[in-house]
Parts: C-alpha cells; sequence; structure tokens
C-alpha cells in the first residue's frame, strides 16, 4: 500500500516528521483519531456509517465533547449522534464528515503514544485507555471502543516539555514488554486495540519510519474493516 493511503497513519507520521513531536499536547491525539472516522468513510467500511453521515445523523468531535448530565472528562476522537435540533456547520476544509456536538457516542477512538519513559508511565497509559472504555460503554453499551497506541522503538530519543529538553534511552525489551503488557490487560476493552510500532528520535532532522510500513498498513486495514462489520451489526 502507499504513503497516505490511511488518513490516521499520515497523520500519526506527521506528528513526528520534519518538526520536534511535543509531549503532553492533548491535540495531538485528537487529530489522529479524528482520522478514524475519515478512513471509515473513504474505505466504505460501513454502508450504515456512510447512511449517518450523509444524513447529518452521525457527527464527529475530535475533543470528545459529549453532552450528558454525567461528568465525563473530554477524550481523544468520539462519532456519534447530535443532539436533536442542533445547527450542524458544513465539514471542515479537507474533511468530508461534519463536526458538532455529541449526545450519544457511537465509535470513540482513543489515542496513545508512549515515546519515553516507556514502563514508567505505562501504568498511567493503561488506567486512561481502561478509564475511556468504561466510559463510553457507561453512555452506550454498544459503542465501539478502538485503542490506537504508537510504541517507539528508537534508543535514543529526546523528550520535549515546553522549554525544557531531556534525552531518553531505552532499557532492553522495554518497547516490547510495554506492547506486550497494553494488549494483555485491555483487549477485553476494545473492540479494537492497535499498536504502532515506530521509531523517531525527536532529534534534528526529525526523522521517522514504521518499524514494518507493510504490516503496519495491513493491521490497520484489518482493524477498519473489523470496526465497519461491527458498525453494521451494532447500529441497525
Amino acid at each position: 500500500m502507499a504513503n497516505g493511503t490511511f488518513r490516521l497513519l499520515e497523520r500519526f507520521r506527521r506528528t513526528f516528521l520534519g518538526h520536534p513531536y511535543v509531549h503532553r499536547d492533548s491535540s495531538l491525539g485528537n487529530k489522529i483519531g479524528r482520522e478514524l472516522f475519515e478512513d471509515m468513510l473513504s474505505h466504505s467500511m460501513s454502508a450504515r456509517f456512510e447512511k449517518a453521515v450523509r444524513d447529518s445523523r452521525g457527527v464527529a468531535n475530535r475533543g470528545g465533547k459529549i453532552h450528558t448530565p454525567k461528568a465525563i472528562r473530554r477524550n481523544d476522537s468520539i462519532f456519534g449522534n447530535p443532539p436533536a435540533g442542533v445547527k450542524l456547520r458544513p465539514a471542515p476544509t479537507g474533511f468530508a464528515i461534519v463536526e458538532g456536538p455529541v449526545a450519544e457516542p457511537l465509535v470513540g477512538c482513543e489515542v496513545k503514544i508512549i515515546a519515553k519513559s516507556q514502563l514508567k508511565q505505562l501504568d498511567r497509559v493503561i488506567n486512561d485507555l481502561d478509564g475511556f472504555a468504561k466510559r463510553m460503554k457507561s453512555l452506550n453499551k454498544r459503542c465501539l471502543n478502538v485503542a490506537v497506541v504508537g510504541v517507539n522503538h528508537q534508543s535514543d530519543y529526546v523528550g520535549f516539555e515546553g522549554n525544557v529538553q531531556w534525552r531518553h534511552a531505552l532499557r532492553a525489551e522495554e518497547p516490547k514488554i510495554v506492547a506486550r503488557r497494553v494488549q494483555e490487560e485491555l483487549i477485553a476493552q476494545y473492540d479494537e486495540l492497535l499498536i504502532l510500532p515506530f521509531s523517531a528520535s525527536n532529534q534534528p532532522p526529525y526523522p521517522f519510519t514504521w518499524m514494518s510500513e507493510n504490516r503496519t498498513n495491513l493491521d490497520y486495514g484489518a482493524a477498519l474493516t473489523r470496526i465497519g462489520v461491527l458498525y453494521q451489526r451494532r447500529f441497525r
């Protein structure tokens, strides 16, 4: 598959390529997760999904805001039913799916990037992902939960948080340990749990490579197909 076939993978790649990746910038995960819905539409994964988009009965919210009486923190990106009577704006430039407020989530996509201090932050990442899945199911038991977890395999990495920089070195087998634990502890909570192995040093000239580009494309393509099938079954 050629580069750029999948918008989510291309957005993920461009998060690192050619410029510093800034940690704790929550908007980056929002932007990556938002592309899942465009990929579902452009690859015709579900006729019911396409109809919901066409009829403006399904909208995207890249900030994960859900209008509910319950106290729900922001998530990465949600596709769902808008509140009745809400006036929706046209889709943003470069997108086909209208954005707006969501009353009931149908598909939720949470993105985590584990680039530095991987074992130290692993428990936090797992807890965040576990909490997201439970929140979505509490609002809609049929909600499709999708997690995208990027795991960096570059042993010499520089982290940026504001104006502060830290150099990190991976321990032996650290990325493999992290990927395995994420799978073991979260697989039952998610309809699709996608691990994306990549290599990025976060140092000039800021290169980025997939550990296996062909495998990454196949894994994501297979996930899209399964998500489409599940959408057809759950939302009649």
